[in-house]
């Protein structure tokens, strides 16, 4: 270990200049990838959590629920990540306007059971705007997938630095071999 940071510094003469570029790269791209994939997936979770809430506002600004009753007994299954079914129901307009048509409502229940329903603004029926447990669970699967693209670009620095370095050194190595290899094998080129 003491050798490596005496490397670092520029001060053990056994490790060529290669040797301790390479090093160097390896602390700095570290060190850069311990400060920044954490801030990148922090920023990306926190983006994605503020345009769930802005989506979320601006439906409720458009939609609003009523009363509805049930005609029919709603599914009991589910697509799978939804938390609704379509069904018949019927409501009330606030004109008093009596409607009837499909519309998204919770699972379960039986018809004639009270339910409550969203409609646009025109007064249809609509889905529901996310709800904040939507919202969470998207910013986490965001930072999940942006914690995963980070690590595989990183990997990919780190690989492409260990090629470059890898090259220089193999020249290095062949450079020096030529020089010194025709004083071993007694072999002089003229």
């Amino acid at each position: 270990m003491r050798r490596r940071i005496r490397a670092l510094l520029g001060r053990e003469p056994l490790y060529r200049r290669c040797d301790v570029v390479h090093l160097r790269s390896t602390l700095a791209l570290t060190l850069l990838a311990l400060i920044l994939v954490p801030l990148v997936v922090l920023a990306a979770v926190h983006a994605q959590a503020r345009s769930g809430e802005a989506t979320r506002n601006r439906q409720l600004a458009h939609k609003h629920q009523v009363s509805a009753v049930l005609l029919v007994k709603p599914p009991t299954v589910a697509e799978p990540g939804a938390e609704t079914v379509s069904a018949g129901v019927r409501w009330v307009a606030a004109d008093g306007t009596a409607h009837t048509d499909d519309a998204p409502v919770p699972l379960g229940g039986e018809a004639g059971d009270t339910t409550r329903i969203w409609l646009d603004v025109e007064g249809r029926p609509t889905t529901p705007p996310p709800t904040h447990s939507a919202i969470v669970d998207n910013a986490i699967t965001t930072g999940m997938l942006v914690l995963a693209a980070s690590l595989l670009v990183t990997a990919g620095v780190f690989a492409l630095e260990r090629l470059l370095i890898s090259r220089r050194r193999d020249h290095g190595w062949e450079r020096e071999w030529a020089a010194v290899e025709p004083g071993w094998t007694g072999r002089i080129e003229h």
